[in-house]
Parts: C-alpha cells; sequence; structure tokens
C-alpha cells in the first residue's frame, strides 16, 4: 500500500505479516515512543508466510528475541500467534537484523486501518500513553477473561467522533509529528472484538477464552422462558434423606417425562460448595441495574461493578441437549456434581413442548477464570466437547439476552 492509498472499510490492507511498518529498534527493548500509525512498505514478498523457510526464519527471530514484543516488551510464555516485523517496512528485506517481534495487540496498533476495518480498536482522546492503554488491557483481559471499556481503562478519556479508519486516512497523508496536538492525543482502545488478540498469546491452560460470543436464538429464547416461569412453580432438589439414593431421584424425576407445567427445575447440589455459602442482594442488583440504564450508558463494567457490589458472583455452563439423551447427560452431570468434581450446584429444567431442555451448570465466581475453565475441562471430559456458552447470573437477573437493547453479548465465554 503506497503512502496516498486511502484505507475503506470495505477494503482490508494486507495483513500484518505481510505488510509491517516501524522504526529501527533494539531487538527486545520496549519501544520509547509508540502511538497509533499504519501500514507503509514497499518491496515484494520474498518469502511467503506459509513457506517453510520462513517459518524457519520465523523461529530463528522468535528464538532470538525470546518471544517477546519489541515495542510493548510483552513475553509470550509459547510464541504462537506472535508476528514478525521488518523494521525498515521492506518486506523484501528478510535480513535477520531487520526483523522483530511484536504481539498481535501492537501490532494491530501499528495498522490502525486494518484495526478499524474489522472493528478490533476505537479512538478516544486520552493523556495516557498507548503501551499503557495496551498493558491495562491485557491484565484485565488475562485476569477476567474480558476485554474492559476504554472508560474503565482510563477514566478520563473522552469519545471522539471519528471512526479509527479515517484517523488511518490522516496518517497515510501526514506524520505523527506533523498533527496537530490535539490529533496526538487520540489512543487506540481496544474492543470485545479484539479479544482473540490477546488469548491467542496466552499460556495454553487458559488461551482461547471468547468473552463475548452470542449462543443460538432457540437456546437462549429457551432460557429466559423458564427464568419467567421459574418462580411461579417449585423446585426439586436432592437430598439423601428426601430421595435415598441418586438412583432413586433420577428414577422419580427424569427430565424427559417430569412435566414443566409441574416443577421448574430439578436441582443438585456440591455438598462441599455449599459451606459458608451466602447469597447476594438480587432486589438491590436489579434496582441497581434500573437506575444506570436510566441515567448511564449500560454497559459489561457496569453490570461488573454490581455483581461484585451486591455479592452476585455465580454463573453457569449452559448445555442444551435434546430430549432423547437429556436423562442420561443429567445423571452424569448430577453425579459428577454431587461429588464434588464438577461445579458447585447444578440444574436441568423439565419436559417442555418444544423438546429442548437446558443444564445449567454452576461456579460460585464468574470472574474466577481458573475455575470456570476447570468446570468446562470437566465437562468436556464428560463428554461434552462442543462449545458450549458461560452466563453470569447477573446478565440473568438483569435481562442480558440475544438482541438486548445494550448490545451486551448474552454470555461471557464460549469454550
Amino acid at each position: 500500500m503506497s503512502d496516498t492509498t486511502p484505507v475503506t472499510q470495505s477494503q482490508s490492507p494486507a495483513p500484518p505479516e505481510e505488510s509491517n511498518v516501524g522504526s529501527s529498534l533494539s531487538r527486545t527493548s520496549p519501544e520509547p515512543s509508540f502511538h497509533l500509525s499504519v501500514t507503509r512498505t514497499w518491496g515484494n514478498r520474498t518469502l511467503p508466510v506459509n513457506s517453510a523457510a520462513w517459518r524457519a526464519l520465523r523461529a530463528q527471530i522468535l528464538a532470538r528475541d525470546n518471544r517477546t514484543c519489541a515495542s510493548c516488551g510483552y513475553a509470550s510464555p509459547h510464541g504462537r500467534a506472535m508476528k514478525i516485523d521488518h523494521k525498515d517496512g521492506n518486506a523484501s528485506n528478510n535480513d535477520p537484523a531487520n526483523l522483530r517481534v511484536h504481539c498481535p495487540p501492537c501490532e494491530t496498533l501499528r495498522h490502525c486501518g486494518l484495526a478499524g476495518v474489522n472493528g478490533w480498536v476505537m479512538i478516544a482522546r486520552s493523556d495516557m500513553d498507548q503501551l499503557e492503554i495496551l498493558r491495562r488491557t491485557r491484565e484485565i483481559f488475562e485476569g477476567s477473561g474480558r476485554i474492559p471499556g476504554f472508560l474503565e481503562i482510563d477514566p478520563l478519556a473522552t469519545s471522539v467522533d471519528m471512526h479509527t479508519v479515517d484517523f488511518a486516512n490522516i496518517l497515510l497523508e501526514t506524520d505523527w509529528e506533523a498533527l496537530p496536538e490535539e490529533m496526538r492525543s487520540l489512543k487506540g482502545f481496544f474492543t470485545e472484538k479484539a479479544s482473540e488478540l490477546f488469548s491467542d498469546t496466552m499460556p495454553l491452560a487458559k488461551g482461547r477464552q471468547v468473552e463475548t460470543v452470542d449462543d443460538s436464538d432457540v437456546s437462549d429464547r429457551r432460557a429466559k422462558e423458564i427464568r419467567d416461569i421459574e418462580t411461579s412453580l417449585p423446585w426439586v432438589r436432592y437430598s439423601p434423606e428426601a430421595h435415598e439414593s441418586l438412583k432413586k431421584f433420577f428414577r422419580a424425576y427424569p427430565p424427559s417425562t417430569t412435566e414443566q407445567s409441574k416443577i421448574a427445575w430439578i436441582c443438585i447440589d456440591n455438598p462441599r460448595a455449599q459451606e459458608g455459602r451466602t447469597e447476594g442482594d438480587v432486589a438491590a442488583l436489579c434496582r441497581g441495574w434500573d437506575e444506570i440504564c436510566a441515567n448511564s450508558e449500560a454497559s459489561i463494567s457496569e453490570l461488573d461493578k454490581l455483581a461484585h457490589r451486591f455479592g452476585v458472583l455465580s454463573g453457569k455452563w449452559l448445555i442444551f441437549p435434546p430430549r432423547g439423551i437429556v436423562d442420561d447427560v443429567w445423571a452424569r452431570i448430577a453425579r459428577a456434581t454431587h461429588a464434588g468434581t464438577l461445579g458447585s450446584s447444578a440444574k436441568v429444567s423439565p419436559r417442555n413442548d418444544i423438546g429442548s431442555h437446558v443444564i445449567c451448570v454452576f461456579t460460585d465466581d464468574y470472574t474466577d477464570y481458573d475455575e470456570v475453565r476447570r468446570v468446562r475441562d470437566s465437562l468436556n471430559r464428560l463428554g461434552h466437547k462442543q462449545p458450549i456458552g458461560y452466563k453470569p447470573d447477573v446478565y440473568t437477573y438483569c435481562d442480558v439476552y440475544k438482541g438486548n437493547r445494550w448490545n451486551i453479548p448474552p454470555t461471557r465465554y464460549r469454550l
């Protein structure tokens, strides 16, 4: 792409691996001055990115630089998804001295036209250093599995009426140093669509989390229908005193034939998880959410604040088995829950008119990603290998379902 070729939202620039830019830096030292920039390259790529020669060269540079990003200093534990950048912008100059490592988020900020086309980055006015914005985003993402809103990163930042692509086109025409001061105060903040830029470089034990993927229309609608009737019908919960054994409990209340017109949920607890457990203030949480929706901008970060404030931190993995297998699926999950090897509790919806069920497998704290992931791994060992969604209870209480008016994704994780 030449310096004068404009970027449009329907025209994607060359992928970051194939078009790189940057000043000459030391191999692994964080870059002293880092800001949004655009692709300005020349020369034909002589080593295709899928060629054996390029893969070997990439491995050499990753090893030389300890898998460490030259811009932000992030050290990847495995090197997966890290980018190799041509310092001088010449894609045909593959001298190792001309190559350096970039993490995907830094590479994205270096190619903000592509970032704008893909919706990975928004711009806002901020006095915060661009690298500090990136580092805070990564810290929050690694701890919670979500991309924070720009005001969570910098409460003093202000939004601007300019798309990232439009700013990229300005940068194609004007060097950064020649921009007016008010434009140099524009910084890039990552959006929820950028989650994989961070997850792809994380340790494998925590990677591949995506906090914001929708479930199917049928699944989410079914969950909402059940919520609407659950307060008017009794719940059946397993207890050794009432049911003698799990086997008798399953026989008495098979979800495939137990009518939902009589029972809202069939439930089981992890006996170990119930000790010292306290219930949050759901009513106060809902009132707080109503106030936020009436007086300010509703967002994921506001939901999180309310959840912590009122102690409503539980959440659940959602499984939607058809009627033909629901009894077997439920029995395996219930046994594992009662044995203490799954979550804090589980429940299944009884028979309904449309032939589908929902099983909820709960954890006590949706922000405890290690525990959320452990339960998901346990479900995988029980045979649930297809991706499923995880929904915090605060989302349920605040009516965050598919197509909600706040455009908040209805599930937090999908694994």
